[in-house]
């Protein structure tokens, strides 16, 4: 019998995942196809360390599967949206915060793109997108969807997509706060004969939008270039105030984090962020890096963003939700 054979027999070989160089990330399964299995290669090359991945179909599956685990963690960096983790981040137990120190990028990324908790890997931006063959006039503002020539003619994200960014977007043009967001509710109720449906999924959105049900789509830019893939003649802006969603990473309170942070580092580097930013449809995060022209004529003007309060989202999205219903069956 060799030793490793032997040891096996006894229970005093070390776990595989302890003694190699690796690094176990957990991402939904779509995105580890288009972006970050090609992304993993070329880690391992560069690095020397293994990139295993674990896919999720879900934010919500995916933290159940680490909470099931949170004794004994196989993973290293979790992918999640900035909103759900502004609540899973409560989980210390869980969730480590993020070594700064440990990842020189982070000083090259956007403002908004990374808290104590999360580093985000990518934004998609909320703006207005419009038929140009149909809409009655063409939109400059956020202000400009309340004027009544657009009578029907706007499909909407409800208030269970996007964390309420309608309402957000709404409140701040009206001087609201996220503590006092009745600003926002009335201006939604003023928009009201403005819409023809609110949605509450990306498919349905660009369904909507495709079959004709409205002019104007209030939605992100991954919307936009799919419908102009479709062959419509769709434009889109992103005004003032723009909210971007961000798609991020979180490091698991595990014994591999010196991994997980070098992994991090490398997806926010400005070399895979251009990667990225001239590929596919995710605007990159690293402002050295490059993007697509079709990604640059759809980006938001610079000091127009806004990262809405994820956790003030999470503790009040419920009472929201009951106060838009009403609303919008009038």
């Amino acid at each position: 019998m060799n030793i490793k054979a032997l040891l096996l027999s006894v229970g005093l070989v070390v776990p595989t995942h302890a003694l190699a160089e690796d690094v176990t990330i957990q991402v939904w399964g779509s995105t580890w196809q288009s972006l970050y299995e090609p992304l993993a290669e070329r880690f391992e090359k560069d690095t020397g360390i293994k990139v295993n991945v674990v896919t999720q179909s879900s934010s919500g599956e995916g933290l159940v599967k680490l909470q099931a685990e949170r004794d004994n963690p196989t993973i290293d960096v979790w992918f999640t949206t900035n909103a759900v983790a502004a609540t899973a981040a409560t989980d210390q137990k869980l969730f480590t915060k993020i070594p700064q120190d440990k990842i020189g990028n982070i000083s090259e990324l956007i403002d908004g793109a990374h808290t104590d908790d999360w580093v985000a890997a990518y934004y998609y931006p909320l703006g207005i997108i419009y038929n140009a063959d149909t809409v009655p006039f063409e939109p400059k503002e956020w202000q400009d969807l309340w004027k009544p020539e657009l009578a029907h003619t706007i499909i909407a994200p409800s208030m269970s997509i996007y964390q309420g960014s309608l309402l957000l977007v709404a409140n701040q043009l009206n001087n609201g706060t996220m503590e006092n967001v009745d600003p926002g509710f009335a201006a939604i109720e003023k928009l009201n004969p403005n819409v023809s449906l609110y949605y509450t999924s990306d498919s349905q959105a660009r369904q909507s939008m495709a079959q004709g049900e409205g002019s104007i789509l209030i939605g992100q830019s991954a919307h936009f270039h799919r419908l102009k893939e479709e062959g419509m003649n769709v434009k889109m802006i992103t005004p003032a105030p723009a909210p971007l969603y961000l798609d991020v990473m979180m490091m698991v309170n595990g014994k591999n984090q010196d991994n997980a942070a070098k992994f991090i580092n490398y997806v926010i580097s400005e070399k895979e962020q251009s990667i990225m930013g001239t590929s596919g449809y995710m605007p990159p995060v690293n402002k050295n890096s490059k993007s697509s022209p079709a990604l640059e004529a759809v980006a938001p003007a610079k000091g127009t963003t806004v990262v809405f309060d994820g956790a003030a989202i999470a503790a009040h999205i419920a009472d929201w939700q009951a106060r838009f219903e009403k609303i919008v069956t009038q």
